[in-house]
């Protein structure tokens, strides 16, 4: 199975490009004398045994048709697993001496799941009621992945699904400098009362990107489901589908989100800012709203770099359920009589 979406955007990905250096870089033999030159380097190394991935699927289907065909459903199973993914090899050091970062058919990745459509018909005198649903749901895991070795295995995308979402674990807000001092140092630039407080995942006493584990799920639904009716009696129908999708996950951002994160812009959306948000005592008069628990940190001017950042604060659920379609229709029939 092919895929033209490469790595890198390379578009010919068994050739190598050469070009210039863009500064002078080469000492050549001139060691000490302090002077460099122009060259010429690899911009893009070949992969000269570049193929196309494989892909075994197994496929389960199920059909039923159960009461003289009033119910009826189409199921299938799906298992598919996909090797030789081409992707770029992040694993390799330093020391081979490369400049450009090369690919190669090293990824791999199964995906699980199932599809369904059910439908059930009924008549009840002139009356006929169609009802119907249907359900696909799909989990992917990397198998296989090039990346650079981690100190902290679960940093490895290996087991977690693709473009799965990664940031640090909130656990509310700092409730005063007593909790400041007496919670691991977060090394995101400085920090107040009322600023987000994250976990400390690996035990080492330092809030870093050591600490960014795999939260929620992917921005991509896994479930997405449909359900309807329509009645017809005579010259009356009506219908309605609901839409919905689950198991998805995304991060809220931008200037919308995070106030005053680009000057003056200061109008954060009422679904973020939620029913409260963090205000100093000396500001509000009233001790209660410094709420550690409260939806939206303090408010600060320009760039945060210890709130505006990606961690469980800021996720949410991408579930949702619509309705997507609602129809009344009415239909009259004339007779003509012809003399």
């Amino acid at each position: 199975m092919g895929n033209d979406q490469l790595a890198g955007g390379t578009r010919f990905p068994y050739l190598y490009t050469i070009g210039q250096t863009s500064s002078n870089v080469y000492q050549w033999a001139d060691y000490g004398l302090d002077r460099a030159y122009l060259g010429m380097r690899f911009t893009q190394v070949a992969s000269p045994y570049v193929t196309w991935e494989v892909s075994e699927k197994q496929n389960l289907g199920l059909d039923i048709a159960l009461f003289r065909e009033k119910f009826i459903s189409y199921i299938d199973l799906f298992d598919e697993k996909r090797t030789g993914i081409y992707m770029r090899r992040e694993f390799l050091p330093e020391i081979v001496g490369l400049e450009s970062v090369p690919s190669a058919n090293v990824g791999a990745v199964r995906s699980r799941g199932f599809d369904g459509r059910f439908e059930f018909r009924q008549r009840l005198g002139e009356v006929n009621i169609t009802a119907r649903a249907n359900m696909t749901y799909s989990k992917n895991e990397v198998l296989k992945r090039d990346q650079t070795n981690n100190v902290y295995k679960y940093q490895n995308m290996e087991g977690y699904r693709v473009d799965q979402n990664v940031g640090l674990i909130a656990l509310g807000l700092f409730k005063d400098y007593d909790d400041i001092r007496n919670s691991p140092k977060q090394n995101f630039g400085t920090y107040q009362p009322g600023d987000i407080k994250y976990k400390d995942v690996n035990g080492d006493g330092v809030i870093d990107d050591g600490d960014n584990v795999a939260i929620g799920s992917t921005r991509r639904p896994n479930l997405i489901y449909g359900l309807g009716t329509s009645v017809s009696y005579k010259n009356f129908d009506f219908s309605f589908h609901f839409q919905g999708a689950g198991k998805s996950s995304f991060f809220t951002y931008g200037k919308t989100v995070y106030a005053f994160s680009e000057g003056e812009w200061g109008q954060v959306l009422k679904g973020i800012m939620g029913d409260n948000r963090w205000i100093s005592a000396d500001i509000s008069g009233d001790p209660s709203t410094e709420d550690p628990n409260a939806s939206y940190p303090r408010l600060s001017y320009g760039p945060n770099p210890n709130n505006f950042r990606n961690s469980t604060f800021w996720l949410r659920n991408g579930q949702y359920l619509r309705l997507k379609t609602l129809d009344i229709a009415t239909a009259y029939l004339r007779r003509s009589q012809t003399a």
